[in-house]
């Protein structure tokens, strides 16, 4: 047997396998819809959240998706894809919300990296349901969109709750790893500033024990002087 006609067997072959796994796949899911294999919405207590997006600028030291694959009711937060903003109302359509206070962007990535697609879910929300939107973010938004993202959330996002996560700078990159690297912690302060006067419900948070107690205090004092709540997670 000539060496091309081994080539040519051996690649015949591979089509056929490849073939093969396709069919297999869209047997288990004809829709051929790869998200059905991870969660894009999911529950914790009385709460849905919403799971757009895997991607954030930072590594943090405590990151919950470090130890699991899931939270709430969740299978997998890990996306095989991101969904569409109309696949995310579809998911949304098939539940009751009406015994939810709110519902929340936060999964296993930073959902300002789909700030647009985002806001058009939160149209969407507004156009179908009287609930209140919440936004969990590490507040580098504008650094990741190039620009201040704060006025388009206006009048879509109604609460949204920033992790501050350290009481200065060196600190903030030694938990968070941003990739932002020096200038990350004052984009996050003055993201909080700028949430503070255009949107009514603005809290900062830490992670306990990620950081010292004396630091969790000062992370205290510094949301008392913004004038913004404070809370450990």
């Amino acid at each position: 047997m000539g060496p091309k006609l081994f080539l040519d067997m051996h690649q015949g072959w591979a089509d056929r396998l490849s073939n093969l796994a396709t069919a297999i796949m869209l047997n288990a899911n004809p829709s051929g819809d790869l998200t059905d294999m991870s969660d894009i919405l999911y529950r914790y207590g009385s709460t849905y959240y919403i799971n757009m997006t895997n991607r954030c600028p930072c590594k943090c030291v405590f990151c919950v998706r470090n130890s699991t694959d899931s939270l709430g009711d969740a299978e997998c937060l890990w996306l095989d894809r991101e969904p569409t903003p109309e696949e995310v109302l579809e998911e949304i359509s098939r539940v009751d919300l009406s015994k939810s206070r709110e519902i929340v962007f936060c999964g296993y990535g930073e959902p300002t990296e789909r700030f647009d697609d985002m806001l058009e879910v939160a149209r969407g929300i507004k156009a179908r349901y009287s609930i209140d939107i919440r936004l969990d973010t590490n507040g580098l938004g504008c650094l990741i969109n190039k620009r201040d993202i704060v006025p388009d959330m206006v009048g879509l996002i109604d609460a949204v709750s920033i992790s501050l996560n350290a009481s200065d700078p060196d600190e903030y990159l030694e938990v968070t790893r941003s990739e932002f690297g020096e200038g990350s912690y004052e984009a996050v302060l003055d993201f909080i500033r700028a949430c503070r006067e255009s949107l009514r419900g603005v809290t900062v948070s830490v992670v306990g024990g990620s950081i010292s107690s004396e630091s969790e205090e000062k992370c205290a004092r510094i949301a008392d002087s913004l004038n913004v709540a404070f809370r450990v997670r």
